[in-house]
């Protein structure tokens, strides 16, 4: 009996050794807890947060009390999209540096992380800002990162007071907190004015889908179609027009997608269409080549002049430095720099036809075509 008792008091002090794992040994000079949290960090910012995880699991392996190698771990994970791992991670790291300013500065992100899961996302991370700017005064992470989530809540003049401060500051932070700014002043040039229109504005390189978000919701397409091209008078068709009157399919990659109604509304206008191969890949990220191919569309119907489709294709010089006339989208390319649409680049003359565009770029463009169509909704 005495035999069975002890085994039951020691089975479990077995279990909990076990599952807390050996301290690892370092392998070399570099293979420190913080060498690893450093490279952990670097995978975040380029978004490779399955790297991360690893970074920081070797980090915590190495020191079990490291507590910016645990909330580094919590803010990896769930950014990789376990968000309850990674709270239960980031608690670890709370538990061991509560009054480490760097711990609650990613503790804050990570709430940020969870601002479509959770209502007071924003609260839970203001809090953890402000108890790292109480523990460090003028904190450059606290004030950047308090900074994005008001943005990513659109509280346009919060942010840009938090970015300022670090812009006037020119510490390390500036040069980021500057094209934050600039980010936020542009968003608020574009007026988004639908709530699929202010997340897509916060997004660095917008995808096919929402695209054709913005030109139904944005640029109400519809309603411009049917302004300049009422039903009592002779039909004008653009070619992509003439395409849609085909009633071919909806693609078998958009069909009961979250964006399939818009998509399909952008075709049967003809600004967008289907790959060669019957597709459309609506995840793809957009081009500003591909971009300025719908916008073109847009303008050929509304001015109903068709020749604008091919009105520059060949013409010599080619005004881009870096792009051909008799590249496939030269003349959309053309016509958008010509209407002041979408500019190249003031010092090298580059388009720049493969780059993506940012959600608030696409704004700005869709609002420039209001203004020169003279359009208000």
């Amino acid at each position: 009996m005495k035999k069975v008792i002890s085994l039951a008091l020691v089975l479990p002090l077995l279990l909990v050794s076990y599952s807390c794992g050996p301290k690892a040994r370092s392998q070399s000079d570099v293979d420190t807890p913080e060498y690893h949290y450093k490279a952990g960090m670097r995978y975040i910012e380029t978004e490779e947060y399955s790297s991360a995880i690893k970074s920081f699991q070797r980090s915590v392996d190495l020191d079990k009390k490291f507590a910016l190698g645990w909330a580094g771990l919590g803010l990896a994970t769930g950014l990789n999209g376990d968000l309850k791992q990674g709270r239960k991670f980031m608690d670890k790291g709370l538990d061991q540096g509560k009054k480490n300013p760097d711990v609650r500065v990613l503790a804050g992100r990570l709430w940020i992380a969870h601002k479509g899961a959770e209502k007071k996302w924003l609260k839970a991370a203001r809090k953890e800002f402000e108890r790292a700017l109480k523990l460090k005064k003028g904190h450059e992470a606290a004030i950047f990162w308090l900074g994005v989530a008001y943005l990513q809540n659109y509280d346009f003049s919060l942010a840009e007071n938090e970015f300022r401060k670090l812009v006037e500051r020119k510490g390390e932070y500036a040069g980021r907190a500057d094209e934050m700014w600039a980010l936020s002043q542009k968003i608020v040039r574009a007026q988004p004015g639908s709530t699929a229109g202010k997340k897509i504005a916060l997004q660095p390189k917008i995808n096919r889908a929402d695209m054709t978000v913005i030109f139904i919701e944005e640029l109400k397409l519809p309603e411009i179609f049917e302004r300049f091209l009422p039903q009592d008078t002779p039909a004008f068709q653009t070619p992509g027009q003439m395409t849609a009157q085909t009633n071919a399919p909806l693609p078998s990659d958009v069909a009961g997608t979250w964006a399939e109604g818009w998509i399909r509304d952008a075709m049967n206008l003809g600004v967008v269409e289907p790959d060669p191969d019957g597709k459309f890949y609506p995840a793809e990220n957009v081009t500003r080549a591909g971009y300025a191919k719908a916008v073109a569309r847009i303008l050929v119907a509304a001015t109903r002049d068709p020749n604008l489709e091919t009105r520059y294709f060949g013409e010599s010089p080619s005004r881009f430095a870096d792009v051909s006339s008799s590249h496939w989208a030269y003349p959309a390319m053309a016509l958008c720099a010509e209407r002041g649409i979408m500019k190249a680049d003031l010092i090298t003359g580059r388009f720049d036809p493969n780059g993506n565009v940012g959600g608030a770029d696409a704004l700005l463009v869709v609002r420039s075509i209001q203004t020169s169509l003279r359009v208000t909704f």
